[in-house]
């Protein structure tokens, strides 16, 4: 599994209680077993949430099964952060002149 750094730092953040859930559903989702997950649509099709309380993590497979963890943030705004973070990285820089 793959865990992006926002991740990463959006999660040490956390209380100790809530790292400890968000660390068991990804095990669980690492593992195969049943989680809140399903898949996004529209601009974000291709990825899926996994949802962990107040909590949504966007996440996508990568070849091979792997499972790369790409963004988390509260459900209130995460699918628009996630967005814009996307459109802004996928931008193409402007020509030279």
């Amino acid at each position: 599994m793959r865990i992006a750094d926002q991740v990463l730092a959006f999660v040490q953040r956390l209380h100790p209680a809530q790292r400890r859930a968000i660390k068991a559903a990804l095990r669980t989702l690492e593992t195969g077993g049943r989680t809140d997950s399903m898949p996004l649509q529209d601009d974000l099709e291709g990825f899926y949430r996994l949802r962990v309380g107040r909590f949504r993590i966007v996440y996508r497979y990568l070849p091979k099964g792997e499972i790369s963890c790409e963004f988390i943030d509260v459900r209130a705004t995460v699918y628009e952060r996630f967005t814009s973070m996307q459109r802004f990285f996928s931008r193409e820089d402007p020509p030279e002149k």
